[in-house]
């Protein structure tokens, strides 16, 4: 009977949710994993990146489950942020009201798919009883230090009246209306994270992080030893502070290079020709991201027509703005040395600036044909003593010099910056801030959190709709009582996603954020899954506030996640033209490029609305169940790797499904006694399950999978071809495969305990510690198996050979097996190479052999060199094992003649040990380890 999982899916999630088996508590001593995935947005539909990440940490959960562990693992949605607030606008009703709607249709079909949520825990950004905390958080900052506020440049929309995010500006305009956006100095809230950048930096050595998420934090924290150099402005007051990790070049500087933004650039070249070329320039790298100015192709100056004066030797040089200076890196300035920089050298190059080379490259001298960057020595100095240094030497003289003549000092200098969390919009968390005319900034009183979200608000689109509420942002002075302002900037929707793992500890806690010996018990996440796009802002940010709590004395742990896993994309194939290195939307499809004319190809692509290559999860689920789409899911692609969509692979994975399903049914009529196979499934299963219990462990589960729906599948089958039909083996083979086929079908797997007349639920199972382990004979029992099948594999190939040479089908077999020297050179060899020999000095252990003695010796060798070695690294670990095993191959094929007649369609069936009978056709000296000649009459 075909599998039905419209009626029987359903039916196992509500005896899961009656039996609140995925409600975890708090169970002091008893082993414990918390697992989950990054905060989801409610977007009201499920996609396959969702099933993807949900599945994997399904999988991983229901596994440590069965395993013993008391698992934590929820779920919640980050429902503040722009979209609903832009769906508002768009729409005319509400952001709450559009985010609810999205969270009940998306928590709908994350039940449908039966993930195995502790629903009870849900947390929700907008919130009240959530962001409350963010607001107390934020005034614990606030008392310590680690929240200030301070000017800082934005991008500003005169039309929309409003701070616009660097991603919401294109090409200089504002994403909405198109109107060119301009800078404005506004007053921001700001997070100290650059408190804790050696402590973040350090502390990536502690945690399971893929190595390029850790390259990628590296990166973003940046720290660079080097020295803060000031250069005077020529006829001025003023000086530029510049900061290098290069201080032994400091004698080669030609320019100084000033960004854009730099505070002195436009008092520079005000009222000057150059004016407008700044303002410009400016206009046009403020909005673009600090990533983005560093990979600029085209490097375009303005000059300043001012000098800065080299602190040590005095030299004057131009001072010029360049767009490819990131203005909050360092001090925004840079001491340009183009013999030494490569960037400099060619913004040198274009504007016909001088080079001068400063350290030896190891050539005869000549033009630099590109800058050298390397650690050479010094030379070309103006000052004696510098030449001939190099490397630290030579940086640690120049800082000293410096700092003799108190024009510079060696420092440390950081790439990240602090947290700038204010938002001029709505769907946010108010900053718990109230604004006196006589008092400043004073904070709201604790006793008056939350601080709520108004509803007499207007979405126009134009401006802070917080400022259209009289309500919320006419107040008294909590100080003073006189008549004052709420502060109408949220905070950064990072900052929900900055400790809502905490808040699952304790999510039903009423009266705290969370309590300390709940948040030490379950932390800190030993499994966390998500997309790589989040290995810098989100997972730095969670860091730091981790951090953060643990100081303010809230919990104990220093990180918040332990292993991280970051899932790839889900593909599917979209029209693409190769000339112009353009995909388009799938209804493109087959037609000619609207660019260039040429027929449009097909390539693997991301899954995405904009591309219309996205595949319905509701539609595949309701055709073929969940079951089935998170079977393919987990066994199309290793979790890390990107995955290609198929509808081919869906059906092969239903018809498993159904495959699968039938298994119990057929067990049950089994109706035999015991068997010589017995002792082998007995043996495998344990096999199977230890390699199962590896492969998740290392949340290789396309690996898990493989073993616990297929090889197992194939592991029955020859089970019942060796004679095996015994209930009683066909009840333990139930038992113990319901424990993993529950990580990727964990319906099916109840059905099946079911229909075993399992007591309780398979969700609610803990395998014995013991299940796994092997006992004595397993081994050999083992590896009879597997040479039994290797010779089976091997002999008909050889039968079809005989057939056509005879002329008929053969009905006789006679075998024999390697003669026992040629067994003992190959276990001796490789016995002798896994030790860590040299195989090349093995001839030496080989002359010593009893049968490499007198007139055989040469015989040996020759053997050696000619046939075994080559064969030596050419078998398989199983290969070798069997062989160090001390397998003896005539005893097992004799023991499984009857059964290899069957197989081969044979009557008779003969085997020895070569030197033991005769040798048949003369063939007998042939056979080799593993390889028995076979002679069919």
């Amino acid at each position: 009977m075909e599998w039905n999982p419209a009626v029987r899916e359903p039916y196992w999630q509500g005896e899961w949710d009656s039996a609140e088996i995925f409600s975890a508590q708090v169970e002091i001593g008893q082993p414990k994993f918390y697992t989950m995935e990054m905060y989801p947005y409610p977007s009201g539909k499920m996609h396959m990146g969702h099933v993807r990440n949900y599945s994997i940490g399904d999988a991983m959960a229901r596994y440590k489950r069965t395993r013993g562990f008391n698992v934590l693992y929820p779920m919640g949605f980050d429902s503040f942020g722009m979209p609903a607030e832009n769906a508002a606008i768009a729409e005319g009703g509400h952001p709450r009201e559009i985010t609810n709607r999205n969270m009940a249709s998306i928590t709908e079909q994350f039940m449908r798919m039966g993930f195995s949520y502790d629903w009870r825990r849900k947390v929700m950004s907008h919130d009240p009883q959530y962001y409350r905390w963010n607001q107390w958080f934020f005034l614990q900052f606030l008392d310590r230090g680690l929240a200030e506020r301070r000017y800082a440049p934005v991008n500003w929309c005169t039309d929309c009246d409003t701070v616009l995010a660097n991603e919401q500006v294109k090409n200089g305009r504002c994403w909405r209306c198109s109107s060119e956006v301009i800078q404005r100095d506004m007053s921001q809230w700001f997070l100290k994270i650059t408190d804790y950048s050696q402590e973040l930096l350090d502390d990536l050595e502690v945690i399971d992080y893929p190595e390029h998420v850790k390259s990628l934090q590296r990166d973003w924290i940046g720290r660079s030893e080097g020295a803060m150099i000031r250069f005077p402005i020529a006829n001025s007051d003023e000086e530029i502070s510049a900061f290098t990790t290069r201080p032994d070049t400091i004698f080669g500087v030609t320019f100084v290079t000033l960004a854009p933004e730099h505070p002195l650039a436009e008092q520079l070249v005000a009222g000057s020709e150059n004016e407008d070329a700044w303002r410009k320039m400016r206009d046009e790298v403020v909005a673009m991201s600090d990533f983005d100015r560093g990979m600029l192709k085209q490097k375009v100056g303005v000059p300043t027509n001012h000098l800065a004066i080299n602190p040590l030797t005095g030299e004057k040089v131009p001072i010029w703005i360049g767009n490819f200076v990131i203005a909050s890196y360092g001090t925004g300035a840079v001491m340009a040395v183009p013999a030494h920089d490569q960037r400099d050298f060619d913004f040198a190059k274009t504007y016909g600036i001088p080079i001068r080379q400063v350290l030896s490259d190891g050539s005869d001298g000549g033009e630099l044909k590109m800058a050298f960057e390397g650690y050479g020595e010094m030379i070309n100095s103006p000052i004696e003593g510098f030449d001939g240094k190099a490397g630290e030497d030579a940086k640690r003289a120049v800082i000293e010099a410096l700092d003799k003549c108190q024009s510079g000092t060696g420092t440390v200098q950081w790439k990240i910056r602090d947290w700038l969390i204010s938002r001029q919009r709505y769907w946010g968390t108010p900053i718990p801030i109230i604004h006196c005319d006589s008092c400043g900034a004073v904070p709201v009183p604790i006793e008056e959190l939350p601080v709520l979200l108004p509803d007499d608000v207007e979405f126009t689109g134009h401006g802070n709709p917080l400022e259209t509420s009289p309500t919320f942002c006419e107040v008294s002075c909590p100080n003073c009582g006189e008549v004052a302002h709420r502060e109408t900037d949220t905070m950064d929707t990072f900052v929900d996603s900055s400790w809502y793992f905490l808040r699952y500890c304790d999510a039903l806690n009423d009266t705290a954020c969370f309590e300390a010996e709940v948040a030490d018990y379950w932390m800190n996440v030993d499994f966390y899954c998500g997309g790589i796009e989040h290995a810098q802002m989100h997972l730095i940010y969670a860091r730091f506030w981790t951090k953060a709590l643990r100081d303010i004395g809230l919990h104990s742990h220093d990180e918040p996640f332990q292993t991280l896993l970051c899932q790839g994309m889900v593909n599917k194939p979209a029209p693409y033209c190769q000339p112009c290195t353009i995909t388009y939307h799938a209804d493109f499809e087959g037609k000619d490029c609207p660019e260039c004319g040429n027929t449009l190809g097909m390539r693997s692509a991301k899954m995405s609305k904009s591309l219309g290559n996205t595949v319905s999860p509701e539609q595949l689920v309701s055709n073929y169940g969940a079951d089935t789409v998170r079977l393919f899911i987990l066994f199309a692609a290793q979790p890390e790797a990107g995955m290609d969509w198929s509808d081919e692979g869906v059906l092969a994975a239903w018809r498993q499904v159904n495959l699968l399903h039938g298994i119990p049914e057929t067990i049950s009529k089994w109706q035999g006694g015991e068997s010589s196979a017995d002792a082998w499934i007995i043996a495998r299963m344990r096999q199977q399950m230890r390699a199962w219990m590896d492969a998740m462990d290392q949340a290789d589960l396309r690996r898990a999978v493989e073993i616990s729906h297929y090889e197992l599948v194939k592991d029955l089958n020859w089970y019942s071809r060796r004679g095996g039909e015994n209930p009683i083996i066909g009840k333990m083979i139930l038992e113990n495969w319901c424990y993993m086929l529950q990580t990727a079908t964990p319906h099916l797997a109840e059905e099946w305990w079911s229909m075993a007349n399992g007591a309780g639920l398979n969700s609610a199972r803990i395998m014995p510690e013991d299940l796994a382990t092997p006992v004595e004979d397993d081994l050999a029992i083992l590896a009879g198996e597997v040479y039994l099948r290797m010779f089976l594999d091997s002999a008909r190939n050889t039968k079809r050979m005989a057939e056509r040479h005879l002329g008929q089908p053969p009905t006789t077999a006679i075998v024999q097996t390697s003669d026992e020297w040629k067994i003992d050179l190959a276990i001796s060899a490789l016995r002798f190479i896994g030790d860590g020999g040299n195989v090349k000095k093995f001839q030496k252990v080989l002359v010593a052999k009893p049968y490499a003695q007198g007139e055989e010796k040469g015989n040996v060798v020759s053997f050696w060199n000619k046939k075994m070695l080559p064969q030596v690294f050419k078998w398989s670990d199983e290969e070798r094992s069997l062989l160090l095993g001390n397998l003896d191959e005539a005893t097992i094929l004799a023991a499984n003649s009857n059964f290899i007649c069957q197989e081969l369609d044979l009557q008779n069936f003969a085997v020895w040990q070569f030197g033991q009978g005769e040798d048949i056709g003369g063939r007998g000296s042939s056979a080799f380890p593993l390889k028995p000649s076979i002679n069919f009459e």
